[in-house]
């Protein structure tokens, strides 16, 4: 995606729910069967934490945020917000039960497929729109804006 760096690329397994933080947008909540983590979309440090989470109301409660209900979305349902406030946006495309082409479409430019298979679970921009995370059975990707033309390097794969 031109403008956008790649920050992370993990597998996660037993990847249910993300959410990023209002009050913190560089932080994304990882829910897995496995464990609970934190993603740092800055620099690609990823910590331990505790939450409970609603899987009716799609909201999480985490130590790392005990301040903030964190709006989720995964495989199972809610939703990420699907243009920045730069003007940056995703387009879905969906099968009867599956979401199956993710289209990105930079404020400036010519949109293109970033994602065309089955497994898809969720996409969205943080609220301050400077990152992107795409999840799917696979794992997660965490791209970050680039704001001055200097391309960072991948931090975990």
């Amino acid at each position: 995606m031109k403008g956008w760096d790649v920050i992370v690329k993990k597998t996660v397994g037993g990847l249910e729910w993300v959410g990023f933080s209002q009050k913190h947008p560089e932080k994304l909540l990882c829910i897995s069967s496995q464990k609970i983590t934190v993603f740092d979309c800055r620099n690609g440090e990823i910590t331990e934490s505790e939450a409970e989470y609603d899987e009716e109301n799609y909201i999480a409660l985490c130590a790392a945020f005990p301040d903030e209900e964190i709006m989720i979305a995964g495989q199972y349902g809610g939703k990420m917000e699907h243009a920045s406030i730069q003007g940056d946006k995703v387009l879905i495309e969906t099968s009867p039960e599956h979401i199956t082409t993710v289209t990105f479409v930079p404020a400036l430019g010519t949109g293109s497929v970033i994602f065309q298979n089955y497994g898809y679970y969720t996409c969205g921009f943080s609220c301050d729109g400077a990152y992107f995370m795409l999840a799917q059975d696979a794992g997660i990707t965490i791209c970050k804006k680039i704001d001055c033309g200097m391309k960072e390097e991948i931090l975990h794969d």
